[in-house]
């Protein structure tokens, strides 16, 4: 098998405050599981490029795809939820004489890959059966730095709140500033994004802090996490964080049920309101059986493997060699 230092491979997402950074963080993660510095074709603007660098990512200037036909990369990885911008690269990388893997969740995205890797909670859409395809969480592309919990973190209380940056910085003040008026001990943490550590007022017990690198420093303290249905909660739930999730789009409402039903979060319904996920946290602060529970089986739905799996996965792909 050639070895991953020796394959061309690009990596295809998109990035940025709307879109927010799970993509991205996910192709990093299968990179570094390759054993590679991954080389992305972003779609996303300045910030996204500043991004992808601190993850430790290598960023093409102004790619197109004309990119591919120039570059004949080995494989391309596109883990893109947009189908239509997804299937333009798909084809592009086949016209440059690449392997396509794509990455999904709940099945969005382009279909007809060499491979498809999906590790949503809950079961996917039916793709294209061209290819070969790893569902579920077994397949969950983590960053390998994530590592399962030894021990709850002792000391005061801490809630890290992770709902990204732009239009989620109101929601996730408001949900600090409640649970600081109820739970007089605990000390409280917004990551706001990769981009910003200020988008918010930070006080005594409510500090804003930034995430260039990722949240598993952060999630390593928390007592309690309060996360959005994304790559984050999958991070919460490896490393065994208890986690309360407010999905922050309508599409992550079937990943957060699904945490929930498996009794591996506490869930928020999409039209709730600040107090409402407050209160969930208060809660679970006080019940330490619970958040016991809690830790134990979200670490049974996602074991924190799966980068490594994929990545195996890409690299039998690649031992066939260019079409």
């Amino acid at each position: 098998m050639t070895p991953s230092a020796n394959l061309r491979i690009v990596f295809r997402a998109p990035a940025g405050a709307g879109r927010g950074f799970g993509h991205l963080t996910r192709c990093v993660a299968l990179g570094r599981a390759l054993g590679i510095r991954p080389l992305m074709a972003l779609r996303g603007g300045r910030r996204a490029r500043e991004a992808a660098l601190a993850l430790g990512a290598d960023v093409i200037t102004s790619a197109t795809l004309n990119t591919l036909a120039a570059l004949r990369p080995d494989v391309v990885v596109i883990d893109d939820p947009v189908a239509r911008d997804a299937e333009r690269w798909t084809r592009a990388a086949r016209r440059a004489g690449a392997v396509v893997v794509t990455v999904h969740d709940l099945g969005l995205g382009a279909r007809g890959a060499d491979l498809a890797i999906d590790g949503s909670v809950t079961r996917p859409r039916k793709g294209s059966a061209r290819g070969k395809v790893l569902a579920g969480t077994r397949f969950a592309v983590l960053d390998p730095a994530i590592r399962r919990r030894t021990s709850s973190p002792t000391g005061a209380p801490r809630v890290l709140i992770a709902l990204g940056g732009g239009p989620h910085a109101r929601r996730a003040q408001a949900i600090a500033e409640t649970i600081a008026a109820s739970a007089p001990r605990a000390e409280i943490r917004i990551a706001g994004g990769f981009v910003s550590s200020s988008s918010g007022r930070s006080t005594d017990r409510v500090r804003w802090i930034g995430s260039p690198r990722g949240l598993a420093g952060e999630l390593a303290k928390a007592t309690v996490a309060v996360v959005g249905g994304g790559v984050s909660l999958y991070e919460a739930a490896a490393m065994g964080v208890p986690a309360v999730t407010v999905p922050v789009v309508k599409s992550q409402v079937p990943t957060v049920v699904a945490f929930a039903r498996r009794r591996a979060a506490v869930a928020v319904p999409y039209a709730a309101t600040p107090k409402d996920a407050a209160t969930k946290v208060v809660r679970l602060l006080g019940d330490a059986s619970r958040r016991k529970s809690l830790a134990k089986r979200s670490r049974q739905v996602v074991d924190g493997h799966g980068a490594s799996r994929a990545a195996a996965a890409v690299m039998k792909l690649a031992a066939g060699g260019r079409r």
